[in-house]
């Protein structure tokens, strides 16, 4: 009989509806844990209740936007893997130019292909498991 294989959990934090719903639509149906948070704020809140396995962030939110909120996770776990998805409105792209020295995992641009998504993911999930 094979194993289970625990299901990695996904915090999706993005402000847009749309990006939650679609990034659960994708994620769910492979296997996923998705749980959303609406801004940065409701990310962290969630993060000191539940570790996840990889956290999907976006960069421009109400409350606490996504620099602040990378921060943040960083002082609850140092290692936890993010990954930072941007429409940036910065035309030099300062942040996300930066944020794998800050800590992030990597970073991509919206309006992005689920297959770059997905890819992305696929690489957090190896390092994840080379980890453990």
């Amino acid at each position: 009989m094979e194993r289970d294989k625990k299901k990695v959990s996904v915090l999706v934090v993005d402000d847009e509806d749309g990006i939650r719903d679609m990034v659960r639509f994708l994620l769910e149906p492979m296997g996923y844990a998705v749980s959303s948070a609406v801004d940065g704020a409701d990310a962290v809140q969630k993060v000191e209740k539940e570790k996840f396995d990889i956290i999907l962030l976006d960069v421009h939110m109400p409350r606490m936007r996504g620099p602040e909120t990378l921060e943040k996770i960083r002082e609850i776990y140092p290692s936890q893997i993010v990954i930072i998805f941007s429409s940036s409105s910065d035309p030099y792209y300062v942040f996300e130019a930066g944020a794998k020295q800050k800590g992030a995992f990597d970073c991509i641009y919206k309006p992005f292909e689920l297959h770059d998504l997905l890819s992305v993911i696929n690489s957090a999930q190896k390092n994840l498991e080379q980890a453990t």
